[in-house]
């Protein structure tokens, strides 16, 4: 019902859904588990993350707090709490960690349209962002990953544009812009990056997913509006298996389609 957040991690797929449940697949798509966050009457996590040690990160998006599961189903800790100040969460909406355990977290909300970043323990050591339009600030970002080379890339959900950062916080580039052309971007909500450092963008805006190189190049989209299979309506989740397979939340039509990486050149 209504798939909002999605990952991949090795052989399996973790979908979140608007009643709160976080369903395991296999990639091929057979059901494996499900289990329930804690509380989902304030709303429900908007996107998954996975640890070094293949845990299963959740940012519990209207509760101001990450959700750390194993891969069955088991909670093992929680952390945050509400507020703006450096260390607080009001809305956080994704979750990613380096090789050296720091973790990023990006997240929306008063005085928090913003990038953190915490130790391996959890522990506050900076934050970057502001509310607005101009390089370097947000307005509603949702979502964001890093590559190799240790570049963030946030998806600037309102800003219709994806942000690229070092570790430290300087902006490296920015990707895409306002519209619903080919290579522009309408309410980016998630986006994911390819074995081949490509960078896969799920647009709500346009029911479809744009594909980008690692220097911000426009490369292909793939996606019209409906509800036939191809089709997209609302998609608010896309994530990339290792072996190039890309699988969409395809929200509004309450199902996750697979695509080929190839679809999108």
């Amino acid at each position: 019902m209504h798939p909002r957040a999605m990952g991949v991690s090795g052989d399996e797929v973790h979908v979140i859904d608007k009643t709160g449940r976080v369903q395991a697949f296999t990639t091929d798509g057979a059901f494996l588990r499900l289990w329930k966050t804690p509380d989902a009457s304030n709303g429900t996590p908007t996107a998954v993350g996975y640890g070094l040690d293949g845990r299963v990160l959740v940012p519990d998006t209207h509760y101001s707090r990450i959700l750390e599961y194993t891969r069955e189903g088991e909670l093992l800790t929680q952390w945050g709490s509400y507020g703006s100040a450096g260390g607080e969460f009001i809305y956080p909406t994704g979750i990613a960690q380096a090789k050296d355990g720091t973790f990023y977290v990006v997240e929306y909300g008063e005085d928090a349209e913003r990038v953190q970043v915490f130790d391996a323990e959890h522990r506050f050591i900076r934050q970057w962002g502001n509310h607005g339009s101009e390089p370097g600030a947000f307005n509603r970002a949702m979502a964001i990953d890093l590559d190799s080379s240790g570049v963030l890339y946030v998806a600037d959900t309102t800003n219709h544009r994806i942000q690229c950062f070092d570790e430290e916080g300087t902006l490296v580039r920015v990707v895409g812009e306002a519209g619903t052309e080919a290579g522009k971007l309408k309410f980016p909500f998630d986006l994911a990056l390819a074995p081949d450092g490509s960078i896969v963008v799920c647009e709500y805006g346009t029911h479809r997913i744009s594909r980008f190189d690692p220097s911000g190049a426009f490369m292909g989209a793939y996606g019209t509006p409906g509800r036939g299979p191809g089709e997209f309506f609302g998609p608010r989740g896309v994530t990339v298996s290792e072996d190039g397979r890309v699988f969409v939340a395809d929200t509004d039509n309450h199902r996750i389609q697979r695509i080929d990486l190839e679809v999108l050149s």
